[in-house]
């Protein structure tokens, strides 16, 4: 379902017609609206940190989407607002094909990209495209000669109502994601793409519908910015909606994130307008039963899964130090490879990652991707920021404070070398800081390598936001060094002596 990227077209509108056009300028009719957004990759349930049942995931979600069609029948529509086919390994491993078939499976009607739908890189963006039985949306995106990456709108007859669905995605996609992911793209102003597509559109449908991924902040500008639009069915800011927010007439609707949420929005339409609505956020409990076909679905993926966690990536002549009162002390050869891939990965001066985020050691022989993904099992990706160099001697500091106690904060490094006096007062232990062999430059600017929870202030790292996010590229340091092995002919030891700790 992707348009021809040698036609070069500045609107590509697809058509769908489901049943015939009645005039409806005299009589009311309904539309149900189910949605969803920020899934990333949860098709089955998950129980958040202190909570006692599980909740989300598209397998149980199903299960809700076919009740409310049993009652509706075939007035619903169902859209997801982007950020669905990368975040999990069950999807990650398999490059989003587990993700679409559940989709295919679920009558989904359209989705809009996420920046993180382009973490795979375009090739397979294309392939998971074709795949999909419904079309992908991205109004605002287009190669540098103009040409749409793939549909910008959808107009789509349900029972007897005209739909019109606009989609766009964030402008800032290319720091949200490897830029590698998106080399030769152009990423347009949503808000101003959405609007002169509105206007194009309104005349043409009874009902029309922006499918965003800018958040809830930009869906309301793009609300005020163009009051065509009927219903704004939102992403990108995991925020939740209980009810729909009016603005200026414009309903604006999100569901949170990781399919914990079935937004349910029923419209009744008169004369291209809505006199009613109805609006509910339908959690996703332990208690609603799993839908049979979309388990089916899941069991299969999962059972290549584990197949793929078994799979060889590499060989190693030594044992990786990842035991916990190691890494969180002091160097080891794992923590100082981390964070050399790190690095190299996005062509940084320096990588900063925490002892915390490594959670075993990996013995000499044969290496799994099961065995990387227990060292690394968080779902952490890999970000670079910009920073000075005071900031990075603040870091650092901040690193070494609990020393000679273990630390979750303490920092595996690479590209840089420094001593530190553990008996110093505390903010004065860090000395003789170098940079690939040159002193710090208190006000020269580095590009770091690091993880989005240090980048997001984690383990008391507010000294980090100081940064300028060059790259969030979404993508697990677990598949970054998974690459790494696969690409290696022969794992070496890392250059040791990045951190002496004196007596």
């Amino acid at each position: 379902m992707r348009m021809n990227s040698r036609r070069s077209i500045q609107v590509m509108i697809l058509v769908l017609v489901t049943v015939l056009s009645v005039n409806l300028s005299t009589w009311a009719a309904e539309l149900v609206i189910l949605h969803t957004n920020d899934v990333h990759g949860r098709l089955v349930s998950h129980t958040p940190q202190n909570a006692e049942n599980e909740i989300g995931g598209l397998v149980r979600l199903a299960t809700l989407v076919e009740g409310v069609r049993e009652t509706y029948g075939n007035k619903v529509l169902l859209l997801d607002a982007g950020d669905a086919i990368h975040g999990t390994n069950i999807v990650n491993l398999f490059s989003g094909r587990s993700s679409i078939e559940v989709m295919n499976a679920m009558g989904y009607d359209a989705l809009t990209l996420g920046n993180h739908d382009f973490n795979y890189g375009q090739e397979v963006l294309l392939e998971r495209m074709a795949d999909a039985r419904f079309p992908f949306l991205a109004a605002n995106v287009t190669d540098t000669s103009g040409t749409l990456l793939t549909y910008s709108a959808l107009v789509q007859e349900v029972d007897g109502l005209r739909v019109g669905i606009i989609g766009v995605v964030d402008e800032e996609t290319p720091i949200l994601t490897h830029p590698k992911n998106v080399e030769g793209l152009v990423f347009h102003d949503p808000i101003e793409m959405a609007s002169s597509l509105a206007k194009k559109l309104r005349p043409e449908v009874d009902v029309l519908i922006a499918l965003t991924h800018i958040g809830y902040l930009n869906d309301v500008k793009l609300a005020e910015t163009a009051p065509e639009f009927d219903v704004i069915v939102g992403g990108h800011s995991h925020t939740t909606l209980e009810d729909a927010v009016d603005v200026g007439g414009v309903l604006i609707v999100q569901s949170h994130e990781y399919a914990n949420n079935l937004g349910f929005l029923r419209l009744v339409v008169e004369d291209k307008k809505i006199v009613e609505y109805e609006r509910n956020l339908i959690p996703v409990t332990h208690t609603v039963p799993q839908s049979e076909k979309v388990q089916a679905i899941v069991d299969k993926w999962d059972a290549l899964l584990q197949e793929r966690l078994s799979q060889v990536v590499g060989n190693s002549d030594i044992s990786w130090d990842g035991e916990r009162a190691n890494v969180r002390t002091r160097e080891t050869n794992l923590g100082n490879l981390v964070a050399d891939v790190m690095r190299d990965a996005v062509d940084a001066d320096i990588a900063l990652t925490n002892g915390g985020g490594i959670r075993a050691s990996i013995a000499s022989g044969d290496v799994t991707v099961g065995d990387i993904y227990t060292v690394l099992p968080f779902d952490n990706t890999l970000a670079l920021i910009q920073l000075r160099g005071m900031d990075i001697l603040d870091a650092l500091e901040h690193s070494v404070r609990l020393l000679p106690e273990q630390n979750g904060g303490f920092l595996q490094v690479s590209g840089l070398s420094f001593e530190v006096d553990p008996n110093g007062f505390v903010g004065g232990r860090v000395l003789n800081v170098k940079v690939n062999g040159e002193a710090l430059g208190m006000n020269k600017l580095y590009t770091v390598a690091t993880n989005d929870f240090l980048a997001a202030g984690g383990d008391g790292y507010d000294v980090l936001k100081n940064g300028t996010l060059l790259a969030d590229t979404g993508i697990m340091l677990r598949d970054v060094m998974v690459d790494y092995f696969l690409q290696a002919e022969k794992v070496s030891e890392p250059e040791a002596g990045r951190i002496i700790i004196s007596d």
